[in-house]
């Protein structure tokens, strides 16, 4: 079997309206933000940058996570989703795992943290397939916190 590539890009311009296009299931759709909310959520946050996630030269899916170390100390995943064409093909892990890599080359990460809804049972089974560990901390509207600690 063939090595799959997944790659993070900057979301561009150009690239928008594609990461816009771009949907969970049906299922999810409460799940997670829609991408287009994450751009503009983006926008105004000066910490984060927002990648889409290729395979070759599609684009499967979106992630937004920080580039630099946040107020709290720690790198934040803050939105993450795979178009629902392209789920259950491992993308999404290979998509965390690139970020892990790019982050915990950092000499200030030593924690990179998420958090999903308390409902969301995929998501938390993907994050711990990749590392993270339940903190036993909760957001403010109750989504549960993992963290990944960086070595």
């Amino acid at each position: 079997m063939d090595q799959i590539n997944v790659s993070l890009n900057l979301i561009t311009k150009e690239s928008e309206l594609e990461c816009i296009s771009l949907r969970p299931r049906e299922d999810q759709l409460n799940l997670v933000a829609s991408n287009s909310d994450s751009l503009l959520h983006a926008a105004k946050e000066i910490t984060s940058k927002p990648y889409g996630v290729y395979v070759e030269d599609i684009m499967v899916g979106f992630i937004l996570f920080d580039n630099e170390v946040y107020t709290d100390g720690y790198y934040w995943i803050l939105r993450f989703m795979i178009d629902e064409r392209h789920q259950g093909k491992g993308y999404g892990k290979l998509a965390i795992r690139e970020i892990i890599r790019k982050l915990e080359n950092r000499m200030d990460c030593k924690q990179v943290r998420v958090s999903h809804g308390p409902h969301n049972i995929v998501a938390n089974r993907l994050y711990k397939e990749c590392g993270f560990q339940d903190t036993g901390e909760t957001e403010e509207n109750g989504d549960i916190i993992l963290s990944y600690y960086s070595k």
